[in-house]
């Protein structure tokens, strides 16, 4: 899968598409239920899906230590169900429209935010997210995530954005980051 990173005025998108050989009224359950999305979304959330219901977004490892209140908060933009999820995480906009398609459905990912050097970290960590959810919905055990396989999807992003968006960030620094860079060189 690959991501594709356009500008639209001040904001940039990330969009991902993956074609899952399960019905959108299967794959909406793994993306909404919190039994499920927490399995394989980056951050548990906690709210309702209800048009302008507000979010809240909790790292189990670490990773949200040091980010601003606000950017641990959410809303809801839109919701059809088994067709459109569409929420706010602090500034970013997430949005996960379900296709059909056949016997199964199309997911169209994206993501919407202000500064173009996010795109390889988010499109490396939504690849992760994504093809666990692929795993979850085929009854397998999900992938555990690894600094160095992140890193070579990163790389492969950054040289690809490179042209058109300039250098872009690596992962925050966060006790999370450092342990699994630890774990993954097998120290």
């Amino acid at each position: 899968m690959d991501a594709s990173l356009t500008k639209s005025g001040e904001r940039f998108t990330l969009a991902l598409e993956r074609r899952l050989p399960h019905s959108p009224k299967r794959v909406w359950r793994v993306v909404t239920e919190k039994e499920l999305l927490n399995q394989w979304f980056p951050a548990h959330v906690l709210g309702e899906w209800k048009v302008g219901a507000e979010l809240l977004f909790e790292f189990q490892h670490g990773e949200g230590d040091g980010l601003p209140e606000e950017e641990l908060r959410g809303e809801v933009l839109a919701v059809e169900p088994e067709r459109l999820l569409e929420f706010r995480w602090g500034k970013h906009v997430l949005r996960c429209e379900l296709i059909p398609d056949g016997d199964g459905c199309r997911l169209l990912f994206s993501e919407s935010f202000e500064d173009a050097s996010w795109g390889a970290r988010n499109a490396a960590g939504w690849e992760f997210c994504l093809e666990n959810l692929e795993t979850l919905l085929d009854g397998a055990a999900l992938a555990k995530f690894v600094m160095g396989a992140w890193r070579e999807r990163f790389e492969h992003y950054a040289a690809a954005f490179l042209p058109e968006f300039g250098p872009q960030q690596g992962p925050p620094e966060t006790p999370a980051t450092v342990v699994a860079e630890k774990n993954d060189e097998g120290r």
